[in-house]
């Protein structure tokens, strides 16, 4: 928390000269608006948009769009460091530490960010929802359940109630708690139907209650969707598959497992699949 407040001091310092005794809401909203801007570019110019937001808080520090605006910055900057440590090239050794190292540094900014949004305003439900998705990163279920369920109670300030409801369901998933997990993952897909992180972990939960036929037409609605292609369906489907002794169709998911990204760690699970029985 030092080091935010630090931040946001030497960012009004960087735009006025001097500190400032008074907000200007308005100047702040427009460099929110400019940092948005920045953010939703493809790509993404995350430094304009982080600086950007900094310059708002500098104009109004109690500006707690700013501060989530800043936590997401923080949290791709986390998943590029992800993508690298397990998509982009299955790291070992040191050079994981070291990444591994980043990942969940970049996590603690981006969480911190969160939370001194909701400090400044606790109806702020994305904020909170947010919260729950970098603890299940974090690999905090208890905290992820308990921000998701006060973002869902905040509804006026969140964005997607079918996004949260999503994490709500994959925190009780990691908890143990499969009857909840199902049927907030059902709930969230009647809101958002086809969504393809909802139903991976639809199928998730039903591969984890043995429900083959249920799991498997659940990952292969991910997996023939143009626009998931969402790497760990296709290996849940492959080990689906042999469970129920599809050897052919088995074999057909582990290529499109290992197609997507031939070089991750989930396409070296799919390599090393053993077809001489069934795979859990």
């Amino acid at each position: 928390m030092l080091k935010i407040h630090r931040f946001a001091v030497l960012a009004a310092l960087a735009v006025a000269g001097c500190p400032r005794t008074s907000s200007d809401p308005a100047k702040s909203q427009t460099r929110l608006e400019l940092a948005i801007e920045f953010f939703s570019q493809t790509p993404r110019q995350l430094d304009a948009a982080e600086g950007e937001a900094n310059k708002a808080l500098a104009y109004m520090p109690t500006n707690e769009e700013a501060y989530n605006l800043l936590g997401l910055i923080e949290l791709l900057r986390a998943n590029d460091k992800l993508d690298s440590l397990e998509k982009d090239a299955c790291l070992t050794g040191v050079d994981a530490e070291a990444l591994r190292a980043d990942f969940e540094a970049q996590l603690d900014k981006s969480v911190g960010r969160f939370k001194k949004a909701v400090a400044l305003a606790p109806d702020y439900g994305e904020a909170w929802s947010n919260i729950g998705a970098v603890s299940l990163l974090q690999g905090d279920a208890d905290r992820a359940k308990e921000a998701f369920e006060t973002a869902l109670t905040n509804p006026m300030r969140l964005v997607n109630p079918a996004t949260t409801r999503t994490g709500l369901g994959w925190a009780q998933f990691a908890k143990g708690d499969m009857v909840s997990a199902l049927r907030e993952l059902r709930q969230a897909l009647q809101f958002d139907p086809g969504e393809c992180i909802a139903t991976y972990r639809l199928g998730r939960v039903y591969f984890a209650r043995e429900e083959w036929e249920k799991a498997a037409e659940q990952f292969q609605d991910v997996t023939d969707h143009a626009e998931c292609r969402y790497q760990e369906a296709a290996l849940y489907l492959m080990k689906t598959r042999l469970q129920q002794g599809l050897l052919d169709d088995a074999r057909t998911a582990q290529a499109a497992c290992v197609a997507l990204r031939p070089t991750s760690c989930v396409a070296a699970q799919c390599r090393t699949a053993s077809f001489d029985g069934g795979a859990r």
